[in-house]
Protein backbone atom coordinates (compact mmCIF):
# COMPACT_ATOMS: atom_id res chain seq x y z
CA UNK A 1 0.00 0.00 0.00
CA UNK A 2 1.43 3.97 -0.65
CA UNK A 3 2.66 5.76 1.94
CA UNK A 4 3.16 9.43 2.24
CA UNK A 5 6.66 10.25 2.66
CA UNK A 6 7.53 13.59 2.04
CA UNK A 7 8.20 16.31 4.59
CA UNK A 8 6.34 18.75 2.46
CA UNK A 9 4.00 17.85 -0.89
CA UNK A 10 2.95 20.84 -3.15
CA UNK A 11 -0.33 21.22 -5.78
CA UNK A 12 -1.16 24.20 -7.39
CA UNK A 13 -4.54 24.36 -9.63
CA UNK A 14 -5.87 27.32 -11.66
CA UNK A 15 -9.21 28.78 -11.01
CA UNK A 16 -11.60 29.44 -13.80
CA UNK A 17 -13.72 31.61 -15.21
CA UNK A 18 -16.66 30.40 -17.69
CA UNK A 19 -16.35 32.81 -20.71
CA UNK A 20 -19.78 31.75 -22.09
CA UNK A 21 -22.03 28.17 -21.65
CA UNK A 22 -22.73 28.42 -17.77
CA UNK A 23 -26.22 26.52 -16.58
CA UNK A 24 -26.89 25.59 -20.26
CA UNK A 25 -23.61 23.25 -19.58
CA UNK A 26 -25.66 21.65 -16.98
CA UNK A 27 -28.01 20.59 -19.57
CA UNK A 28 -26.10 18.94 -21.97
CA UNK A 29 -24.85 22.13 -24.01
CA UNK A 30 -21.14 23.16 -24.67
CA UNK A 31 -19.28 25.55 -22.71
CA UNK A 32 -15.69 27.86 -23.21
CA UNK A 33 -13.75 28.15 -19.84
CA UNK A 34 -10.83 29.31 -18.91
CA UNK A 35 -8.03 28.67 -15.97
CA UNK A 36 -7.02 31.83 -14.37
CA UNK A 37 -3.29 32.55 -14.23
CA UNK A 38 -4.64 33.09 -10.36
CA UNK A 39 -4.92 29.67 -8.24
CA UNK A 40 -4.46 27.58 -5.38
CA UNK A 41 -1.47 26.02 -3.46
CA UNK A 42 -1.76 23.37 -1.43
CA UNK A 43 0.96 21.82 1.10
CA UNK A 44 0.74 18.97 2.73
CA UNK A 45 2.79 17.55 5.57
CA UNK A 46 3.14 14.83 8.07
CA UNK A 47 0.84 14.64 11.29
CA UNK A 48 0.23 12.41 13.61
CA UNK A 49 -1.29 8.65 13.04
CA UNK A 50 -4.28 8.87 11.07
CA UNK A 51 -5.07 12.72 12.07
CA UNK A 52 -6.28 15.17 9.13
CA UNK A 53 -5.47 18.58 10.39
CA UNK A 54 -6.93 21.59 8.62
CA UNK A 55 -6.61 25.06 9.54
CA UNK A 56 -8.42 26.35 12.64
CA UNK A 57 -11.96 27.68 11.85
CA UNK A 58 -12.32 26.35 8.72
CA UNK A 59 -15.24 24.87 6.77
CA UNK A 60 -16.06 21.44 7.85
CA UNK A 61 -16.24 20.28 4.45
CA UNK A 62 -12.50 20.81 4.12
CA UNK A 63 -11.52 17.66 6.08
CA UNK A 64 -14.32 15.71 4.65
CA UNK A 65 -12.04 16.94 1.27
CA UNK A 66 -8.65 15.91 2.79
CA UNK A 67 -9.73 12.26 3.85
CA UNK A 68 -11.82 11.59 0.57
CA UNK A 69 -8.29 13.26 -1.69
CA UNK A 70 -5.88 11.12 0.35
CA UNK A 71 -8.37 8.00 0.19
CA UNK A 72 -8.54 8.60 -3.80
CA UNK A 73 -4.74 8.36 -4.03
CA UNK A 74 -4.22 5.58 -2.28
CA UNK A 75 -3.02 7.17 1.65
CA UNK A 76 -3.88 4.91 4.09
CA UNK A 77 -6.05 6.17 6.89
CA UNK A 78 -2.99 5.41 9.60
CA UNK A 79 -0.67 8.12 7.72
CA UNK A 80 -0.91 11.44 9.32
CA UNK A 81 -1.78 14.62 6.96
CA UNK A 82 -1.52 18.19 8.06
CA UNK A 83 -3.24 20.28 5.45
CA UNK A 84 -1.72 23.83 4.29
CA UNK A 85 -4.09 26.50 1.77
CA UNK A 86 -2.49 29.48 0.31
CA UNK A 87 -5.11 30.82 -1.94
CA UNK A 88 -5.51 33.57 -4.57
CA UNK A 89 -9.03 33.10 -5.26
CA UNK A 90 -12.15 34.75 -3.02
CA UNK A 91 -14.75 31.92 -2.82
CA UNK A 92 -18.24 31.66 -3.64
CA UNK A 93 -17.66 34.18 -6.48
CA UNK A 94 -17.47 31.85 -9.97
CA UNK A 95 -13.52 31.60 -9.80
CA UNK A 96 -13.99 28.04 -9.42
CA UNK A 97 -11.58 28.08 -5.85
CA UNK A 98 -13.52 24.86 -4.86
CA UNK A 99 -12.22 23.00 -7.97
CA UNK A 100 -8.94 24.38 -7.67
CA UNK A 101 -8.55 23.84 -3.92
CA UNK A 102 -9.85 19.91 -5.04
CA UNK A 103 -7.56 19.44 -7.84
CA UNK A 104 -4.46 20.96 -5.49
CA UNK A 105 -5.15 18.43 -2.94
CA UNK A 106 -4.72 15.21 -5.67
CA UNK A 107 -1.91 16.97 -6.50
CA UNK A 108 -0.16 17.07 -3.09
CA UNK A 109 -0.73 13.83 -1.95
CA UNK A 110 0.24 12.29 -5.74
CA UNK A 111 3.79 14.42 -4.74
CA UNK A 112 3.83 13.44 -1.77
CA UNK A 113 4.13 9.28 -2.90
CA UNK A 114 6.03 10.24 -6.00
CA UNK A 115 2.92 9.10 -8.26
CA UNK A 116 2.63 10.98 -11.74
CA UNK A 117 -1.73 10.87 -13.05
CA UNK A 118 -3.05 12.43 -15.94
CA UNK A 119 -4.67 15.27 -15.88
CA UNK A 120 -7.51 14.03 -17.00
CA UNK A 121 -7.61 11.55 -14.38
CA UNK A 122 -6.49 14.12 -11.57
CA UNK A 123 -9.63 16.04 -13.29
CA UNK A 124 -12.10 13.28 -12.51
CA UNK A 125 -11.13 12.79 -8.94
CA UNK A 126 -11.18 16.29 -7.90
CA UNK A 127 -14.64 16.30 -9.36
CA UNK A 128 -15.66 13.55 -7.31
CA UNK A 129 -14.53 15.62 -3.78
CA UNK A 130 -16.41 18.66 -5.68
CA UNK A 131 -19.25 16.67 -5.09
CA UNK A 132 -19.03 17.36 -1.13
CA UNK A 133 -19.05 21.31 -2.00
CA UNK A 134 -21.60 21.50 -4.64
CA UNK A 135 -23.63 17.90 -5.16
CA UNK A 136 -23.66 17.26 -8.47
CA UNK A 137 -20.99 19.61 -10.14
CA UNK A 138 -21.10 19.79 -14.47
CA UNK A 139 -16.51 18.94 -14.24
CA UNK A 140 -16.56 21.73 -16.03
CA UNK A 141 -14.42 23.33 -12.90
CA UNK A 142 -12.47 20.55 -12.13
CA UNK A 143 -11.24 20.06 -15.92
CA UNK A 144 -10.45 23.79 -16.31
CA UNK A 145 -8.60 23.66 -13.28
CA UNK A 146 -6.48 20.31 -13.86
CA UNK A 147 -6.02 21.15 -17.57
CA UNK A 148 -5.94 24.71 -17.74
CA UNK A 149 -6.26 27.04 -20.82
CA UNK A 150 -8.78 27.97 -22.97
CA UNK A 151 -11.45 24.95 -22.95
CA UNK A 152 -14.50 24.23 -24.78
CA UNK A 153 -16.35 21.79 -22.35
CA UNK A 154 -19.28 19.37 -22.57
CA UNK A 155 -20.74 17.44 -19.69
CA UNK A 156 -22.17 14.57 -21.85
CA UNK A 157 -22.52 11.78 -21.20
CA UNK A 158 -19.53 10.99 -22.48
CA UNK A 159 -17.83 14.15 -20.90
CA UNK A 160 -15.39 15.33 -23.62
CA UNK A 161 -13.46 18.89 -23.17
CA UNK A 162 -10.84 20.11 -26.65
CA UNK A 163 -8.50 23.01 -25.99
CA UNK A 164 -9.18 26.10 -27.91
CA UNK A 165 -6.37 27.67 -29.66
CA UNK A 166 -6.00 31.15 -29.91
CA UNK A 167 -5.78 33.75 -32.57
CA UNK A 168 -5.07 36.05 -30.61
CA UNK A 169 -4.05 37.39 -27.31
CA UNK A 170 -7.06 37.35 -24.43
CA UNK A 171 -6.59 39.49 -21.81
CA UNK A 172 -9.56 39.02 -19.13
CA UNK A 173 -10.31 41.28 -15.92
CA UNK A 174 -12.15 40.28 -12.92
CA UNK A 175 -14.23 42.30 -11.22
CA UNK A 176 -15.50 40.97 -7.69
CA UNK A 177 -19.13 42.78 -6.79
CA UNK A 178 -18.21 42.40 -3.25
CA UNK A 179 -21.38 39.96 -3.27
CA UNK A 180 -21.37 35.84 -2.67
CA UNK A 181 -23.36 32.94 -3.66
CA UNK A 182 -24.23 29.31 -3.18
CA UNK A 183 -23.23 27.08 -6.31
CA UNK A 184 -25.27 24.39 -5.48
CA UNK A 185 -28.68 26.10 -4.71
CA UNK A 186 -28.10 28.63 -7.56
CA UNK A 187 -27.95 25.68 -10.61
CA UNK A 188 -30.68 23.86 -8.69
CA UNK A 189 -33.56 26.62 -8.46
CA UNK A 190 -33.04 27.00 -12.11
CA UNK A 191 -32.83 23.37 -13.01
CA UNK A 192 -36.21 23.29 -11.30
CA UNK A 193 -37.27 26.30 -12.81
CA UNK A 194 -36.35 24.65 -16.08
CA UNK A 195 -37.93 21.01 -16.00
CA UNK A 196 -41.24 22.74 -15.01
CA UNK A 197 -41.27 25.03 -17.87
CA UNK A 198 -39.42 23.47 -20.55
CA UNK A 199 -41.24 25.45 -23.34
CA UNK A 200 -39.90 29.10 -21.57
CA UNK A 201 -36.15 27.56 -21.13
CA UNK A 202 -34.96 25.79 -23.34
CA UNK A 203 -35.00 28.01 -26.12
CA UNK A 204 -32.51 30.14 -23.87
CA UNK A 205 -30.55 27.76 -23.55
CA UNK A 206 -30.54 27.00 -27.20
CA UNK A 207 -29.71 30.35 -27.48
CA UNK A 208 -26.89 30.38 -25.25
CA UNK A 209 -25.26 27.04 -27.34
CA UNK A 210 -25.24 28.74 -30.41
CA UNK A 211 -23.50 31.78 -28.78
CA UNK A 212 -20.77 29.09 -27.90
CA UNK A 213 -20.26 28.06 -31.24
CA UNK A 214 -19.94 31.13 -32.48
CA UNK A 215 -17.28 32.45 -30.13
CA UNK A 216 -15.56 29.30 -30.40
CA UNK A 217 -14.80 30.10 -33.92
CA UNK A 218 -14.32 33.42 -32.66
CA UNK A 219 -11.91 32.69 -30.47
CA UNK A 220 -9.63 30.65 -32.91
CA UNK A 221 -9.82 33.21 -35.36
CA UNK A 222 -8.82 36.03 -32.83
CA UNK A 223 -11.90 38.41 -33.41
CA UNK A 224 -12.19 39.46 -29.97
CA UNK A 225 -15.02 42.69 -31.06
CA UNK A 226 -17.04 39.22 -32.02
CA UNK A 227 -16.62 37.43 -28.68
CA UNK A 228 -16.94 40.29 -27.00
CA UNK A 229 -20.51 40.85 -28.04
CA UNK A 230 -21.52 37.19 -27.95
CA UNK A 231 -20.16 37.44 -23.77
CA UNK A 232 -22.61 40.74 -23.50
CA UNK A 233 -25.32 39.37 -25.08
CA UNK A 234 -24.47 35.89 -23.17
CA UNK A 235 -25.05 38.05 -20.21
CA UNK A 236 -28.40 39.27 -20.91
CA UNK A 237 -29.96 35.68 -21.64
CA UNK A 238 -28.28 34.49 -18.01
CA UNK A 239 -30.56 37.54 -16.62
CA UNK A 240 -33.52 36.55 -18.76
CA UNK A 241 -33.06 33.02 -16.61
CA UNK A 242 -32.77 35.00 -13.45
CA UNK A 243 -29.58 34.24 -12.24
CA UNK A 244 -28.29 37.33 -12.77
CA UNK A 245 -28.41 40.22 -10.10
CA UNK A 246 -28.47 44.06 -9.96
CA UNK A 247 -24.97 43.81 -8.25
CA UNK A 248 -23.52 41.86 -11.16
CA UNK A 249 -26.11 44.35 -14.07
CA UNK A 250 -24.72 47.35 -12.61
CA UNK A 251 -20.83 45.84 -12.55
CA UNK A 252 -21.34 44.83 -16.25
CA UNK A 253 -22.51 48.00 -17.23
CA UNK A 254 -19.72 50.38 -15.81
CA UNK A 255 -17.14 47.95 -17.73
CA UNK A 256 -18.88 48.29 -20.72
CA UNK A 257 -18.57 52.32 -20.15
CA UNK A 258 -15.20 51.84 -19.21
CA UNK A 259 -14.39 50.27 -22.60
CA UNK A 260 -14.71 46.68 -22.39
CA UNK A 261 -15.06 44.51 -25.51
CA UNK A 262 -17.96 42.84 -23.43
CA UNK A 263 -19.03 41.38 -20.06
CA UNK A 264 -20.85 38.46 -18.32
CA UNK A 265 -21.43 37.31 -14.85
CA UNK A 266 -19.38 34.20 -14.29
CA UNK A 267 -20.48 30.78 -12.39
CA UNK A 268 -23.69 30.44 -11.01
CA UNK A 269 -25.22 34.03 -10.55
CA UNK A 270 -26.99 35.16 -7.69
CA UNK A 271 -23.82 37.51 -6.53
CA UNK A 272 -20.12 36.87 -7.01
CA UNK A 273 -18.32 38.54 -9.94
CA UNK A 274 -18.30 38.96 -13.65
CA UNK A 275 -15.68 39.34 -16.01
CA UNK A 276 -14.47 41.48 -18.83
CA UNK A 277 -12.87 41.20 -22.15
CA UNK A 278 -10.26 44.06 -22.33
CA UNK A 279 -9.34 45.67 -25.47
CA UNK A 280 -5.64 47.29 -26.33
CA UNK A 281 -5.58 48.88 -22.55
CA UNK A 282 -6.57 46.49 -20.36
CA UNK A 283 -4.75 48.50 -17.09
CA UNK A 284 -6.78 51.81 -18.24
CA UNK A 285 -9.90 49.33 -18.07
CA UNK A 286 -8.79 48.17 -14.12
CA UNK A 287 -7.93 51.46 -12.90
CA UNK A 288 -11.54 52.88 -14.08
CA UNK A 289 -13.08 49.86 -12.25
CA UNK A 290 -10.51 50.38 -9.30
CA UNK A 291 -11.82 53.91 -9.37
CA UNK A 292 -15.72 52.88 -9.16
CA UNK A 293 -14.63 50.68 -5.87
CA UNK A 294 -14.42 47.15 -7.31
CA UNK A 295 -11.82 45.39 -6.74
CA UNK A 296 -10.21 43.41 -9.84
CA UNK A 297 -7.68 41.44 -11.31
CA UNK A 298 -6.09 40.48 -14.84
CA UNK A 299 -5.71 37.34 -16.30
CA UNK A 300 -3.65 37.00 -19.65
CA UNK A 301 -4.07 33.92 -22.57
CA UNK A 302 -0.94 33.81 -24.81
CA UNK A 303 -2.23 33.39 -28.69
CA UNK A 304 -1.48 30.22 -30.20
CA UNK A 305 -3.02 29.26 -33.25
CA UNK A 306 -2.04 25.40 -32.56
CA UNK A 307 -4.00 23.23 -30.49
Amino acid sequence: MSQFHSERAKGWASGKVILLGEHAVVHGSPAIAAGLEQGVEIELSAAPESAREVPAGADTRLAEALREAAKATGIPDTVGLSLGIRSELPEAVGFGSSAALAVGLIRACLAGQDKLWSNADIAVAANNIETIFHGRPSGIDATTAAIGGVLRFQMGPPLAYETVPLGSELVLLLVETGTRHTTSSTVGALGDRASARPEIYQPVFDAITALVRQADRALRNGNLKFLGEAMTMNHGLLRALGVSTTELDDAVDVVLAAGALGAKLTGAGGGGAILALCGANPTDLQRIVREAGYQSSLSRFAANTRA
